[in-house]
């Protein structure tokens, strides 16, 4: 595999997407769906997706944005008001 990773503390879950043994990752469990997430937090980030979910609120002062994924609510703070975690 040619990943690269940034962080060392990272191989052992991306080793993880190449092991024979799927079973220990998290399935989705609405029908149809085969998305399967090596942590639960990205499954549970994922079923936002069927339920239309946007739990995550921009907590800057009158600003209304929201979104089902935590990365993406990084991202706007960091664009939209100058945010440094």
């Amino acid at each position: 595999c040619d990943k690269k990773l940034s962080r060392k503390a990272d191989l052992p879950r991306h080793m993880r997407t190449h092991a024979a043994n799927k079973e220990a990752m998290f399935p989705c469990p609405y029908a149809g769906c085969e998305y399967k997430a090596l942590q639960r937090s990205n499954l549970t980030t994922h079923i936002h997706t069927h339920t239309g979910a946007r739990p995550n609120k921009c907590p800057h002062p009158e600003c209304t944005y929201t979104t089902s994924d935590p990365g993406s609510l990084t991202r706007h703070r960091r664009k939209a008001h100058g945010y440094d975690p």
